[in-house]
């Protein structure tokens, strides 16, 4: 019984942790955005975001074809 109250418990901090981290990263991004909100427009910042995420994806694919 006390195994289960122990696995009980440790899977409630758990979740409560992993929710925690997931609101940090979600107001840090509200905040980004927030920022960049003021200076340009929600099209030109999807625009950026998709552009970063090509480059990443273009960076990562080299890396890949270009592994020794």
């Amino acid at each position: 019984m006390v195994t289960l109250n122990f696995f009980d418990t440790f899977s409630r901090e758990l979740i409560n942790f992993i929710k925690d981290i997931k609101n940090v990263f979600i107001d840090i991004f509200n905040a980004i955005h927030h920022f960049l909100n003021r200076f340009f427009g929600d099209e030109f910042l999807l625009m950026l975001l998709i552009a970063i995420v090509a480059i990443i994806v273009i960076f990562m694919f080299r890396s890949f074809i270009n592994h020794d």
